[in-house]
């Protein structure tokens, strides 16, 4: 599982041990203000991609991959249990991680981000 901490003006997915080797990447953190959307439906599967990181297709997805959606960042292993976060003017287009209890991160990140612009 991924560390996911929120903090007052960002959020940051943090990866540990082996995941940071199978991701080629330690964590993700984007800004409050870059988060244009969240999801909590489960993750369609990836067919054709270029990536830096692991894939093996329908078991395991992590890293940096570059779709016709864009460049997405993924931590999955079971696709019905993944928050996407849908960005905008950052170096990724979308982030999708695998957590505990997706839809208590996606509410706890809903509520840091409402709490954030009404500032």
């Amino acid at each position: 599982m991924v560390k996911v901490e929120i903090g007052k003006n960002e959020v940051a997915f943090k990866l540990e041990g082996a995941q940071k080797f199978l991701a080629v990447k330690s964590s993700v953190r984007i800004s409050f203000e870059k988060i244009a959307g969240i999801s909590t439906e489960k993750v369609k599967p990836l067919w054709l991609a270029s990536r830096v990181g692991t894939h093996l297709p329908g078991v395991f997805m992590a890293g940096t991959f570059w779709t016709r959606q864009g460049k997405t960042f993924y931590y999955v292993k079971d696709r019905s249990k993944c928050v996407t976060l849908n960005l905008k003017n950052h170096q990724y287009k979308r982030v999708i991680f695998q957590v505990r209890n997706k839809e208590l991160v996606a509410l706890q990140l809903k509520k840091a981000i409402e709490s954030h612009r009404s500032k």
